[in-house]
């Protein structure tokens, strides 16, 4: 069982037992700290188009780091 507080429902407030409470993943989410299933498709796809050139470390630090915040089952 999920907290309360970080749940899959799209919105800010979700039901608890006594009341309700803010659903920070939500918040996560619309602030871009994690991404989705569905972003992480979207830059697969834009990678993919983009044409094969080397990348500089800088380039596949920046990845790096954009990929440790995709959001994972």
């Amino acid at each position: 069982m999920s907290p309360s507080f970080w749940s899959d429902e799209n919105r800010l407030f979700v039901p608890r037992l006594l009341g309700w409470s803010i659903n920070l993943k939500y918040v996560a989410k619309r602030l871009g700290w994690i991404k989705t299933e569905t972003d992480l498709a979207e830059t697969d796809r834009s990678r993919l188009q983009e044409a094969p050139s080397e990348s500089s470390r800088e380039e596949r630090l920046r990845r790096a780091i954009e990929d440790s915040r995709t959001e994972r089952p």
